[in-house]
C-alpha cells in the first residue's frame, strides 16, 4: 500500500490513526518523526530511510468564554487540527499524498465539531473514524485524475491562506488585550503594519514551499477495530 499510515491529531493528540509498520520499524520511525516537527501554516515534510512523511495543518479560529465575574472579555483559541501520513516515494509522488491529506480535511469537516473530536483524549475517534481513514488510504488510487488532483491542491492553498489569516488575527488580538490601556503613536503602528507584511510573506514563503527535514465524507462508519501505531508508544 502506498501509504503506510495516516493519522489525525487535535492540539498534539493523536485522536485517529491506521497503518502497519514494516519489518525495520520504518514507517513507526517515519510517523514519530513527522509527528515531531513544529507546526506551521503550509506543509512539513521528513525523510526518514525509504520512507516519507508529510503533515498539514488547519488553524482553526475559535473564541473562549471567560468568566464574566471578572469583567474579562473573550479571548481568542486557535484549534490546531493536524493531518499526517507516510508513504513509499517510489509508489506515490509527493502530490499524490498532498491531494490525499487534502481529502481527508474535507471528509473530516462535519466530524470536528463533535465532542469528542473537539474535547476527546487519546484516540476519542478511534473505533468511528480509523476504519473509514484505512479505506481512504486502501482507495488512493481514485486519486489518479489530473483534474481531481489539480483541484485537491487549489483547496489546500486556500486553507493556508486562511491559517496565516488567523494566526495573525490571534495574535493581534492578544496585542489588543495587553496594550488596551495605553495609544500607539503613528510611528509604532506603521512599524507594526510592515512587521505583518513581512511575517505574512515569510509565512506564505513556508506554507508553499514546506519545511524539509532531514537528509538533503465518506458516509459509511466501518466496525473494524483498527489498532493504533504510534499513539500508544
Amino acid at each position: 500500500m502506498p501509504i503506510s499510515w495516516s493519522s489525525v491529531s487535535r492540539d498534539g493528540i493523536i485522536l485517529a490513526e491506521a497503518g502497519q509498520d514494516d519489518k525495520d520499524g520504518g514507517v513507526v520511525k517515519a510517523a514519530q518523526k513527522i509527528s515531531s516537527v513544529k507546526p506551521t501554516a503550509g506543509w512539513e515534510k521528513v525523510k526518514s530511510g525509504k520512507h516519507r512523511g508529510l503533515k498539514f495543518h488547519l488553524h482553526e479560529l475559535a473564541n473562549t468564554e471567560l468568566d464574566g465575574n471578572y469583567g474579562e472579555e473573550n479571548s481568542v483559541k486557535i484549534l490546531l487540527w493536524t493531518f499526517s501520513c507516510v508513504y513509499d516515494p517510489n509508489e506515490l509522488s509527493e502530490d499524490y499524498a498532498k491531494a490525499f491529506l487534502t481529502k481527508i480535511v474535507y471528509v473530516t469537516e462535519p466530524l470536528r465539531g463533535m465532542p469528542w473530536w473537539r474535547d476527546g483524549g487519546l484516540l476519542s475517534a478511534q473505533p468511528s473514524f480509523a476504519p473509514t481513514l484505512l479505506q481512504q488510504m486502501e482507495n488512493i488510487e481514485q486519486l489518479g485524475q489530473l483534474a481531481t488532483l489539480n483541484q485537491h491542491l487549489s483547496e489546500t492553498k486556500e486553507i493556508m491562506a486562511t491559517n496565516i489569516e488567523n494566526i495573525l488575527e490571534r495574535g493581534e488580538a492578544i496585542e489588543e488585550l495587553e496594550d488596551q490601556a495605553s495609544k500607539l503613536d503613528e510611528m509604532s503602528k506603521v512599524f507594526k503594519t510592515k512587521a505583518k507584511q513581512v511575517r505574512k510573506f515569510k509565512m506564505w514563503q513556508n506554507a508553499k514551499h514546506g519545511v524539509v527535514v532531514g537528509s538533503a465524507i465518506t458516509t459509511v462508519v466501518g466496525v473494524a477495530v483498527i489498532p493504533p501505531l504510534i499513539a500508544l508508544l
